[in-house]
């Protein structure tokens, strides 16, 4: 039995450029999102070092904006107005 010879076969291109992205690209969307902004970033600051309301902070978007984790909306909103806060609540 002669061993067979092993050719070299070129890589092919992927389908697609994995840098590039495949759509366009342009602003995500999110349904059902409760976002809050405050006045001075100081207050945003105060809110995440309370150990309740910290918590239900997903993530601080800018130095006064911040996400609400979901179904913590309301139950943030009622703490607010526990401590003393006026928040306008926008329902869009």
């Amino acid at each position: 039995m002669k061993p067979s010879r092993l050719s070299l076969v070129p890589p092919q291109q992927p389908a697609a450029d994995p840098i590039e992205p495949a759509g366009p690209v342009g602003p995500v969307l999110h349904a059902n999102l409760t976002v809050i902004e405050v006045a001075n970033p100081f207050l945003l600051q105060t809110l995440r070092a309370d150990r309740r309301v910290g918590a239900a902070i997903l993530a601080q978007l800018s130095d006064c904006v911040a996400i609400i984790q979901p179904g913590q909306g309301e139950w943030v909103i009622k703490q607010l107005l526990k401590a003393g806060h006026t928040p306008k609540v926008i329902d869009a």
